[in-house]
């Protein structure tokens, strides 16, 4: 289900790329209209997260960046934008020039994609759809930067020590808590 979710004026401004290190924010990122996205938005991911003492989130905003630049490469247009913000949550927003809103779809056990809105729906603490003021659209995310943020602990897809905060040593198939392994 998308949730739209007004955005709330927040900086008053962007902060260009080559923002300064005690920064919260970054972009708007111009991406290429081509695979190399996916990868540039993930190291845009790695480069701030740390810097922002949010390395923990690194992995699951880079899988969640990754679905929402692949779904713009798709069933969007040119040109492509990657925005992250600390608001005081994470938020990654990925802009492109197509007006028309992301649908989930019910991915069938067959199907090799229509997974990725399930993922976001999944793992981030909000997400939406914005529409541009002229033409085209922005679509994000937000994890929040709680240690108890839902759907992450488990999931093997954060640093669990960093979110636990103990001495826990997972091997092997990671089981969610209370869970056998």
């Amino acid at each position: 289900m998308t949730r739209t979710i007004p955005r709330h004026s927040r900086s008053g401004g962007r902060i260009p790329d080559t923002a300064d290190p005690g920064s919260f924010e970054t972009g708007p990122r111009s991406l290429p209209w081509s695979p190399t996205a996916c990868g540039l938005a993930r190291a845009a991911v790695r480069e701030a997260l740390p810097r922002w003492g949010l390395g923990a989130l690194v992995p699951v905003a880079e899988l969640l960046v990754s679905e929402l630049v692949c779904n713009a490469l798709r069933h969007g247009a040119g040109p492509l934008r990657l925005t992250l913000e600390r608001v005081p949550a994470l938020r990654c927003s990925v802009g492109d020039g197509s007006s028309r809103p992301p649908r989930p779809t019910d991915a069938g056990p067959e199907d090799e994609g229509g997974r990725g809105l399930a993922l976001v729906e999944m793992l981030a603490a909000r997400w939406g759809c914005e529409r541009g003021p002229a033409m085209g659209k922005t679509v994000w995310f937000e994890l929040s930067v709680e240690a108890d943020t839902p759907g992450l602990e488990g999931t093997g897809l954060v640093d669990e020590h960093a979110l636990w905060g103990d001495d826990s040593v997972v091997n092997g198939p990671v089981a969610l808590k209370g869970e056998a392994a």
